[in-house]
């Protein structure tokens, strides 16, 4: 494997990447799995898209000992990013946009499932720092199960300067934090170019991202734990942010 390449593993997340379009170089399969009826799928797929297939042994898992690998792993290429630039003038032409802004969340399994809920309430862009936050990793990708892959996700130096840019270019900032300020999300009023901001896994919003944002709005908890992760946060917010712009 070449020091430059990316490793999805798992027949899932595999399965998800090639799907997706992800730019896979070439599978590895164990040789126990080559009559297996489940691989045909994922088979037929690599034949589609020209990507090389080799079965070999378990020699070739051994650096994923103690990982769910499942004896299929995908070599891709890294992870491209979107231009901010090109994220702006996206979010500036639409009639209506959901922009996930990441407050530097560090934990790859945290920014992963993240990334799939994101995904799946179509948000226009995610955008995050190039600093103090875990990179579209490998790790990342089979947390998001392929959903990495549908995303326009843009690196910035600076996310307080970026929700400014965004607002600027019509978007509405509106904060999740379970602070005393904050209004229960389902009160909020949302516009039709929405950028939800989500903090980090343990200290929430920044000071100063917090206050470049226009509203802030929290989940009430109905039981004894007092929050939720970042990921069923983002999920329930986003959500409803989506039901509402339709």
């Amino acid at each position: 494997m070449a020091a430059h390449e990316e490793i999805v593993y798992g027949l899932h997340a595999v399965d998800e990447a090639l799907k997706a379009g992800e730019p896979v170089r070439r599978l590895i399969i164990g040789k126990q799995r080559q009559s297996d009826i489940r691989i045909k799928p994922l088979l037929a797929a690599a034949q589609e898209r020209n990507v090389p297939v080799a079965f070999e042994s378990g020699a070739a898992f051994a650096a994923l000992q103690g990982r769910n690998h499942q004896h299929v792993i995908a070599l891709l290429r890294p992870f491209v990013y979107a231009q901010w630039s090109e994220v702006r003038e996206q979010v500036r032409n639409a009639d209506k946009a959901l922009v996930l802004v990441l407050d530097h969340i560090e934990d790859p399994q945290n920014l992963g499932a993240v990334l799939r809920n994101a995904e799946g309430a179509g948000v226009t862009a995610v955008v995050m720092p190039e600093r103090r936050s875990a990179s579209v990793s490998a790790a990342v990708r089979r947390a998001a199960a392929g959903a990495a892959s549908h995303l326009r996700i843009a690196r910035v130096p600076n996310i307080a300067a970026a929700i400014q840019a965004l607002k600027a270019d019509g978007c509405w900032a509106t904060g999740l934090s379970p602070g005393p300020a904050a209004t229960p999300y389902y009160q909020a009023d949302y516009a039709r170019k929405t950028a939800l901001v989500l903090g980090a896994e343990d200290g929430g919003l920044s000071r100063l991202v917090a206050k470049r944002c226009d509203t802030l709005v929290h989940i009430p908890m109905g039981g004894k734990v007092t929050s939720l992760n970042a990921a069923s946060a983002a999920a329930v917010v986003l959500f409803d942010v989506a039901r509402r712009q339709q």
